[in-house]
């Protein structure tokens, strides 16, 4: 009844909200052809969401006019007017830029037009009718089609493809693509491309004296086969996949061992995994029947996000997570905004708030991250050998703790038991319980439950629970007291408890430890019943509670308050006082418990035992489901409920024994979860090569990676809301050469843009096509780049000559200055630079651990990816900080010794020699006389304000260092 009233009121709500986001006026809503519709949805719907609702829309209606319905026919003149900043009074939007002339004209045009709103009739899914027309036909969610290249009159211009198609639209503009670069601008260009590093002088002497036909094509596969190649796309992609090594917060612990993911990454991209079977293996890699272990590690991507380890609402922040991963997948697979439908249908994009809720239910089996433990990493090995002798040493253990316990058993026997009285001294007893990593006893009442109710047993009873790690109980309930007296009170547990009496805390355990620390307490008590609280929580690696009382007199005997399943034999808590050598016993049972067996693990996605049921939260909030949804596809894509495996995939068990009989398995060695399938289904829907958006996407983004702008702009909204393509052929084109020719090869796909004649232009400008096509849409050049902060730091190192050219492994910690490490909560918190060799802190920055609260400085300064939420393009910044941490940061001063060294030993003492290798190994080119000459002169300067030699030459290097053709690539 509850749901239904909810699905009731939220459907009146969200009706409500129709009328106003789609323009319900009071006036009759004019009749709109179908291309003051298209106009409408691409043109004026984003513009008012973006620069106009937050003051003129639902939440309000300054200087008494709204934008979010038919504009008054008395105000049209005005709205453009104050857009344009006409008549005296200040420019609107007041608080964002001034709108664009481009904008201002799609303004002038609507008011034109009338200022219309189209009418809000309900599609039959419950989307304005406009909207998921202008779907059916929007570029995006059409088939990919398998396009011939345009005849073009220049042909000879033409290397591949992809120039006719440029060129076409270039001749249909009057223009012409720009000269070739030079061989040194190309060599540079495609070096830093496709491995984040500058060519050495060497190479760049010996590419400029090729003159073979083929030396460009043979340089191309030269880098595409270096191992630095996975390294500057992995670093792509881990952008894309909100890559971080902490939780966020205000702790912002370590996650462990996320380095793995990012090794995966970086490995694949070297070894041209197919990207479709990339994609599957971060989806789903413990669902393919051979996933080894890559599909493991691939699905770390699912732990990569922020996590809240205390959350106030924790079903709300579950959703919070699963959220995370819809908006990951949603927005770098398929470059749709499915998180914006998660509170109501999406007011730009054609996608409805179930769909969003269907895709959350694939993923809504998953295990909640917990920061490590089995629900979080599994074992990985490296071939059969290593597998066996991890399983030798798990028996080994075993057998271990099965002594022990066995010796333990012997001295319980031995020893007079306590008085297992077949009464229960507790009366109403209820229980909260919990399901969440505690470190330390939290505060309960702030936390919501996973479930109540009363206690069938009457005594303290974990039995309830239905894991033995990662959990929380409170018992709440009366103590029978028989007599006035002085009570004795016994407590014990794995982990943490608190017994609280008549309201008085008695006695405490905190933290994480195990059994055999038994503590106890007296306190007076009344005859009656009076009111008793237990808080537990265990966290992993044992479990046991064992809680008794002993009334008035020295012999009195004590009664039980847990069940002896919860404590373990009955007598067990008087034979630890008793008996010295079961206390020793009984901690070296948990220490051995504590100590898991050494094993390379991966931080890796897990499921539970069934999926859980999804419904659609009205407005996302957790407190308020309304229709039940089943996992399926978007509308928009096709819709209809997904086809999902009928039968449970059965696979190993957390502790590496493979389950034998029964139901089809997949191989042991991958020691997974059991698994719902759902997740593989979901990948082999994106991966299938008649996706519509899959191909593209990728596509789009390798040809972003060498253009610096993507064919369509906004790389990850490929919806109604984001950018059109400026070359849709050429993008089909790509996208189905990607998918069928190419065979998903990102490699070849790369070869392919780069052999192109459009990649090899100049950067040089030209005034003609400058003022037709400023913003370059046409590609009628190579637009010139900053070095990204990655490339920038390692360039830094490469010049320099220390730079640590060594492959995976953990992450590393440079020195960070400590003004910055103080302005922490806890300075130098997580942060070891002492830990490392000079050569570790000398390695490639996408080696640097990235800390969600302490980014590395230089790093942060010139714009390194957000960590947050997935990131498909980086600002290109320039601001003052910059110029601060090139100029008078630390390692930029070190670095200079650094290189001042190396051309001290290069030179052989030689002062001109010294300043010309030193901007030869910058500009990768011979310096001209006059450089030199200049370089020499403000050596000289330095000396003559009484620097010394050695300080003068560190000071040229520093500003070398610094040079905008350093910094910056044609």
């Amino acid at each position: 009844m509850r749901r239904q009233l909810f699905g009731a009121v939220g459907a009146l709500g969200l009706a409500a909200m129709a009328a106003m986001a789609t323009g319900k006026s009071q006036e009759p809503a004019k009749t709109l052809t179908a291309e003051q519709t298209a106009f409408f949805e691409s043109k004026v719907r984003p513009l008012i969401l973006a620069k106009c609702e937050g003051c003129h829309g639902e939440a309000g209606a300054s200087a008494g006019l709204r934008l979010d319905k038919a504009i008054p026919a008395d105000k049209l003149a005005a709205v453009l007017q104050r857009v344009k900043g006409e008549g005296g009074k200040p420019r609107m939007p007041l608080n964002n830029a001034p709108l664009s002339p481009g904008e201002v004209a799609v303004v002038a045009e609507w008011t034109k037009q009338g200022g219309f709103w189209p009418a809000s009739a309900a599609a039959p899914n419950g989307v304005g009718s406009a909207l998921f027309a202008m779907g059916k036909t929007h570029w995006a969610f059409q088939p990919v089609k398998r396009v011939a290249p345009p005849t073009v009159k220049s042909a000879a211009w033409v290397r591949n493809p992809i120039d006719a198609f440029v060129l076409a639209k270039l001749e249909a503009k009057n223009l012409k693509p720009s000269p070739t670069a030079t061989r040194r601008e190309l060599i540079r260009r495609v070096t830093y491309d496709l491995t984040g590093l500058p060519p050495t002088p060497e190479e760049v002497a010996a590419f400029e004296a090729d003159k073979a036909p083929d030396a460009y094509e043979k340089l191309v596969d030269r880098l595409l086969a270096s191992p630095h190649y996975g390294e500057k796309w992995g670093r792509q992609w881990l952008d894309l996949m909100r890559y971080a090594e902490t939780n966020s917060y205000e702790r912002d612990n370590p996650k462990p061992q996320p380095w793995r993911y990012r090794d995966y990454v970086i490995k694949s991209f070297n070894a041209d995994k197919p990207y479709d079977r990339f994609v599957k293996e971060q989806l789903a890699g413990d669902e393919l029947p051979d996933g080894g272990n890559d599909g493991l590690l691939a699905t770390g991507f699912y732990r990569l996000g922020i996590w809240d380890d205390e959350p106030t609402d924790r079903e709300q922040a579950r959703y919070d997570g699963l959220d995370d991963i819809v908006t990951t997948v949603g927005q770098t697979f398929m470059g749709l905004t499915f998180d914006c439908a998660r509170c109501h249908n999406h007011k730009i994009d054609p996608i409805l708030q179930k769909d969003y809720y269907k895709l959350v239910s694939f993923f809504n089996g998953i295990n909640h991250f917990r920061n490590g433990g089995p629900t979080d990493e599994k074992p990985i090995f490296e071939n059969e050998a290593q597998r066996a002798d991890y399983l030798k040493r798990v028996d080994e253990k075993k057998q271990k703790l099965d002594a022990l316990q066995l010796q333990l058993k012997a001295l319980e026997n031995a020893a007079p038991s306590a008085d297992p009285s077949a009464g229960s001294d507790l009366d109403d007893l209820t229980y909260k319980y919990y399901r969440d990593t505690f470190e330390k006893l939290p505060s309960f009442d702030t936390l919501k439950p996973e479930r109540t109710g009363p206690v069938p047993s009457k005594r303290f009873d974990i039995t309830l629970r239905d894991r033995d790690s990662a959990i929380g109980f409170v018992f709440e309930g009366t103590l029978v007291v028989p007599k006035a007296g002085r009570y004795t009170f016994f407590l014990d547990s794995d982990d943490g408890s608190r017994l609280v009496v008549n309201g008085q805390e008695l006695i405490k355990h905190d933290g994480i430890h195990g059994q055999g620390n038994e503590q106890s307490k007296a306190v007076q008590l009344e005859a009656g019943r009076v009111p008793i609280r237990l808080e537990y929580f265990q966290n992993q690696f044992g479990i046991g509670l064992a809680v008794s009382w002993a009334g008035p007199g020295p012999r009195a005997p004590r009664r039980l308050l847990s069940t002896s399943t919860s404590n373990g034999p009955e007598g067990q808590a008087s034979v630890a006082v008793a008996n010295p050598e079961y206390a020793r016993l009984k901690k070296q049972l948990e220490d051995l418990k504590n100590q898991p067996v050494a094993v390379d693990r991966a931080l890796c996605v897990t499921e539970m035992d069934q999926p859980q049921e999804t419904f659609v939260l009205l407005r996302g909030s957790a407190a308020a489901p309304a229709d039940k949804v089943e996992p399926g596809w978007p509308e928009i894509l096709g819709g209809g409920d997904a086809k999902l495996p009928g039968e449970r995939i059965s696979v190993a068990p957390s502790t590496g024994e493979p389950v034998r009989g029964g139901r089809p398995s997949i191989p042991a060695a991958q020691l997974s979860e059991s698994s719902s399938g759902r997740r593989l289904t979901l990948a082999s829907w994106i991966a299938s090569p008649d996706n519509k958006l899959t191909g593209r996407v990728m596509a789009n983004r390798v040809w972003q990676g060498h253009f610096g702008r993507g064919i369509v702009r906004s790389a990850s909204n490929f919806g109604l809301g984001g950018d059109s393509p400026t070359h849709p052929e050429l993008l089909d084109y790509l996208a189905s050469s990607f998918t069928h020719e190419l065979g998903w090869s990102v490699k070849k796909l790369h070869k392919l843009i780069l052999t192109s004649n459009t990649y090899k232009q100049s950067s040089r400008s030209n005034p003609v096509a400058l003022k037709a096509d400023p913003q370059n849409n046409l590609f009628w050049r190579m637009d010139m780049r900053r070095l990204t902060a990655e490339e920038l730091r390692d360039s830094v190192l490469a010049v320099c000559g220390n730079l640590n050219p060594k492959l995976y492994g953990p992450s590393v910690y440079p020195d960070i200055p400590a003004e910055v490490l103080h302005g922490q909560s806890v300075p130098g918190k997580d942060w070891y630079p002492d830990r490392m060799k000079p050569e570790d802190k000398a390695r490639r920055s996408i080696y640097i651990f990235v800390k969600r609260s302490l980014i590395f400085p230089l790093m942060d300064s010139f714009d390194m990816a957000e960590t947050d939420r997935t990131t498909p393009s980086r600002f290109s910044s320039t601001q003052p900080t910059q110029a601060l941490t090139t100029l008078n940061g630390k390692f930029f001063h070190d670095q200079a010794k650094v290189l001042a060294a190396r051309l001290d030993k290069e030179s052989n003492g030689n002062l001109e020699q010294f300043v010309a290798r030193g901007l030869t190994l910058a500009t990768q080119r011979p310096p001209t006389p006059s450089e030199i000459t200049r370089g020499l002169k403000l050596i000289k300067t330095f000396e003559s304000q009484k620097m010394s030699t050695e300080q003068a030459k560190s000071t040229f290097c520093l500003l070398t260092l610094n040079l905008n053709e350093f910094m910056y690539l044609d």
